[in-house]
């Protein structure tokens, strides 16, 4: 007899805020080049306008991506469809390989006040270091780290707040250690606080 492993029930909740995982099938490094983030990210900015969403964070690695978003309408599996549709059927062309599947299914959480926000919006923007995206060495200053990662929403907040705002909102709302082990066992960088 075949296991299959549990998946709740996806909860759509007009104009909430939802934290958004979506995987690659197998955790497969489908999204391991700069030109398949590219047009992942390109596709992403597509749907986002298409489907009446707010979009807070963003960020795009090897093997999956993280979103921080509202959705009108409440209806999240109708926008991750259209996110992961095109995204399947373009990064299958590019690697010659119609048919294969690219995406598991999708984990939502609900940020439950202003800190589990910021939290999430912290957590977002750690990831190019967390899943070895960029490589950390000795730099003290996360900000010189981040801003050589262009696959994610950090650019647009260090263009439009700078950087004395986002190490505000991280020394204000550390990243809980329950979310640094969710998608996988990874510890997070010192400067930051959080472990």
């Amino acid at each position: 007899m075949t296991h299959k492993p549990f998946h709740p029930p996806h909860i759509y909740v007009d104009n909430a805020v939802y934290f958004i995982t979506v995987c690659t099938f197998d955790r497969k490094p489908i999204l391991a080049t700069d030109t398949h983030k590219r047009l992942f990210r390109d596709l992403l900015k597509e749907a986002v306008l298409d489907n009446l969403v707010r979009l807070y964070t963003w960020a795009a690695l090897r093997d999956h991506y993280h979103l921080l978003l509202v959705k009108e309408g409440g209806n999240i599996g109708n926008f991750i469809r259209s996110v992961n549709g095109p995204a399947s059927k373009y990064l299958n062309e590019l690697d010659s390989r119609v048919g294969r599947r690219v995406w598991r299914n999708y984990w939502d959480r609900f940020p439950r006040n202003e800190a589990e926000f910021w939290a999430y919006f912290n957590y977002t923007h750690i990831q190019p270091i967390k899943h070895g995206e960029v490589a950390q060495g000795d730099a003290e200053d996360i900000h010189v780290v981040l801003r050589t990662y262009e696959f994610t929403s950090y650019q647009y907040y260090l263009r439009k707040y700078g950087e004395e705002w986002l190490t505000d909102v991280w020394a204000r709302y550390p990243i809980p250690d329950y979310l640094m082990t969710w998608d996988e066992q990874s510890p997070l960088p010192d400067q930051l606080g959080g472990g």
